[in-house]
């Protein structure tokens, strides 16, 4: 595929994406505002970057226009390439590293990264710790983990709009205060903020 962003593919891909942010905002879930909001909470991060949970990219592409060396894993390759196309369209690819790979299970070093972040990922995966257990284990001294997902009154906007088509949102309940616990047993300093139906929580490695 040519890597121009008007590549009918990409422009395809890109007008499907906003039609879908479109429908989701009549339901009240304005995704690109939640975007801007973890990104005020989490920013500056450190290179390189891990992104647990690629998606659609959204979020990806918007921290790809602050960070110029993301690694991101999924394990869904369809997520993957929407995602590469979305990133194709804003021209960040090159920033963006894409790998298939179960997040319990990083292929990494032990203090390969200087953040890892997710954002509206953690709700469908069932078993967090295994994966929190990972991020943890990346993250070099001094580094971040910042922690999003939607708040209970963005779940309740998020439902409703899958209602509107006929479908379930699915989601695992992985609450704040039980993460915040365990994070700060560990040693990490936590700050937490709430704001356009996100909850982030940025957590502070201490240095070496």
């Amino acid at each position: 595929m040519k890597s121009s962003a008007r590549n009918p593919a990409v422009l395809a891909h890109h007008k499907q994406l906003l039609k879908r942010d479109a429908h989701l905002r009549q339901f009240g879930c304005d995704l690109q505002a939640g975007i801007a909001f973890v990104l005020k909470q989490a920013l500056p991060l450190e290179n390189p970057v891990l992104e647990i949970g690629t998606g659609k990219g959204r979020f990806l592409v918007k921290l790809a226009q602050h960070v110029p060396d993301i690694t991101t894993v999924d394990i869904s390759p369809e997520e993957q390439e929407y995602a590469r196309l979305n990133a194709r369209y804003f021209r960040v690819e090159d920033r963006i590293k894409f790998v298939l790979q179960d997040a319990a299970r990083l292929p990494w070093p032990d203090r390969s990264f200087g953040a890892v972040v997710t954002m509206n990922a953690m709700h469908h995966i069932r078993e967090f710790e295994p994966v929190l257990e990972e991020m943890l284990r990346v993250v070099r001294p001094g580094g971040k983990l910042v922690l999003a997902d939607f708040s209970p009154r963005g779940f309740q906007n998020m439902a409703r709009a899958h209602r509107a088509e006929g479908k379930t949102h699915l989601r695992e309940p992985h609450l704040f205060r039980d993460l915040q616990k365990f994070l700060r047993k560990r040693g990490l300093a936590i700050r937490l903020g709430k704001g356009c139906h996100e909850e982030v929580l940025v957590a502070r490695f201490p240095t070496a």
